[in-house]
């Protein structure tokens, strides 16, 4: 099968873990035998670059990769107000910043397909950007389309859209391109559910739960637990409020902290300069490391040095309908999971993983639940997940899924 992926972020540009799930999926379906292809941007804002992740980028891809045209990086480039300026580019811009990329994707991406003649289109989102495309070329080249959503769109979780004319044209779009594709990819189980609930054109055989993945080469590199080390909390991933406000766990670990001076939490990512100052104002310093972006290739060096991954969701639109993808790249590293989150779909499923899972505000419950396990700490006692249940959840698993979806319905 020829296979024309449509992906905004890949790498060597590091953008969350959109790029993780696309370039394993990538390869995975490449090692199967399928001639894959992709459209991609190259300069784009990034948080880093991660070279490491180009050892999984097969030799047999083809690719291309117009380069991006984005508003924000240009207001950040004139002007000192790049942040009040990127609120009100926000009210004319749509779907998302990367909307300017079309200019150059759009020509370059249709003399590519001619060139490639897929039998499928896989358009990867966010950014929303890529459904325009994939929808784009289907239409020009008759070729089926599936929508792979790692974020549900008009539900508009990070409130992009302020005017009603965003709104309105997100509901009309999300309806002729869902309504147009051939098949809908979606990263937890309410994203399908709200969709077929939403659009009775969509049957449940045509909308698929495939999650992100556990990668086998980084967790057979996590060693057993080290009791002779400080008790460490860990947290991988970006800190920015909304569904990511740690103020009910950094206030807990405060106190934790308080009466055990040689307990640590360890922060490896992207944080809000707001969360920052939050941290530091009550957590000391001899108690927090924040390391910022860490190169995926060096992950299993912190988790050997940690003995809790710690999971956040906190209660914002749109908060029942996902689960950050480090929910199941944490299950691959044999450690207990401490789950902050609101009660929902995430909050079962990571019980039924064996996680500690406590309300996210519930200062007094997360106390609680970090003692317990500092307890069990000292008496090296601590409890990793289920085993049975988390090899569904590997990328070998995850593609073959994947492949057995596309081909179902190509």
């Amino acid at each position: 099968m020829r296979i024309l992926f449509v992906a905004y972020f890949f790498p060597p540009y590091a953008h969350a873990t959109a790029v993780e799930r696309t370039v394993m999926l990538i390869k995975g379906l490449a090692e199967m035998g399928h001639d894959i292809g992709l459209v991609t941007a190259r300069n784009y804002t990034f948080f880093s670059r991660d070279y490491s992740f180009l050892k999984y980028v097969p030799e047999t891809l083809k690719i291309i990769n117009p380069s991006a045209l984005e508003p924000s990086t240009f207001l950040e480039r004139v002007s000192n107000s790049a942040g009040s300026g990127r609120g009100v580019l926000r009210k004319f811009i749509w779907p998302d910043s990367r909307i300017l990329w079309l200019m150059n994707a759009i020509p370059a991406a249709y003399r590519f397909t001619q060139r490639f003649v897929p039998d499928v289109i896989v358009s990867v989102a966010p950014p929303y950007t890529d459904l325009l495309l994939g929808y784009f070329l289907s239409k020009k080249f008759k070729v089926p389309h599936i929508v792979d959503l790692l974020d549900p769109w008009s539900d508009d979780l990070y409130e992009m859209y302020k005017m009603w004319w965003q709104k309105e044209l997100t509901s009309q779009a999300e309806k002729e391109i869902l309504k147009n594709a051939k098949g809908v990819v979606v990263a937890t189980y309410p994203m399908k559910w709200r969709l077929i609930e939403k659009y009775s054109f969509l049957k449940p055989e045509t909308v698929e739960n495939i999650t992100f993945g556990i990668r086998e080469d980084l967790s057979e590199k996590v060693a057993e637990i080290n009791y002779t080390a400080p008790f460490t909390v860990l947290y991988l991933g970006t800190l920015r409020g909304g569904h990511k406000n740690p103020e009910g766990f950094v206030e807990a670990f405060a106190e934790f902290a308080a009466t055990h001076p040689e307990v640590r939490l360890r922060i490896a990512g992207n944080i809000d300069q707001e969360v920052m100052s939050f941290i530091g104002n009550r957590i000391p310093e001899s108690n927090v490391q924040i390391t910022g972006y860490v190169k995926n290739e060096d992950i299993p060096l912190l988790v050997n040095d940690a003995h809790i991954l710690w999971l956040l969701i906190s209660r914002a639109p749109g908060f029942e309908l996902v689960m950050p993808a480090k929910t199941i790249s944490y299950m691959g590293f044999k450690r207990p999971i401490l789950a902050t989150v609101p009660e929902g779909w995430t909050a079962e499923f990571l019980r039924k993983m064996g996680a500690t899972v406590v309300e996210y505000e519930n200062k007094g419950e997360i106390l609680k639940a970090l003692e317990s396990l500092y307890d069990e700490y000292k008496s090296r006692g601590l409890r990793a997940l289920n085993n049975n249940i988390t090899e569904e959840f590997k990328y070998s698993v995850i593609t073959q899924k994947y492949e057995r979806f596309l081909k179902t319905l190509v």
